[in-house]
């Protein structure tokens, strides 16, 4: 990875910061510590993409910043950290993902119990 890629993700406006996010995302598990950084962006929707790419690295380390993510202040996100979780396959979401059933909106508790079934069935 280029040193300046992360600079380049927090130095743009929020649609080259989207772009940025999706591009990481291509990169894997050689872009995770970038995209874990990233999840801190003010921008729900980069956050939002960059949640998304992590849940597509199939890596130990992203599994507790995605759990964090479940307690971000957006909906959307949360929804996606939810989602992500599910396409992890580490079932130490499961607990997590059960505590967001019982206390968030319809839209993030739906994701979090089809990411459970997911997870469930390994």
């Amino acid at each position: 990875m280029p040193k300046n890629s992360y600079q380049k993700l927090i130095d743009r406006g929020n649609t080259e910061r989207w772009k940025h996010a999706v591009e990481l995302g291509r990169h894997g598990k050689l872009a995770v510590d970038l995209l874990i950084a990233a999840m801190k962006d003010e921008d729900k929707w980069v956050r939002y993409l960059v949640i998304d790419a992590l849940g597509n690295i199939r890596d130990p380390q992203v599994v507790d910043p995605l759990i964090a993510a479940l307690r971000d202040h957006d909906q959307d996100v949360r929804f996606v950290a939810a989602e992500a979780l599910g396409r992890t396959g580490d079932a130490r979401a499961i607990v997590p993902l059960e505590e967001t059933c019982t206390g968030d909106n319809c839209y993030v508790r739906i994701a979090a119990e089809e990411a459970i079934a997911r997870l469930k069935l390994g």
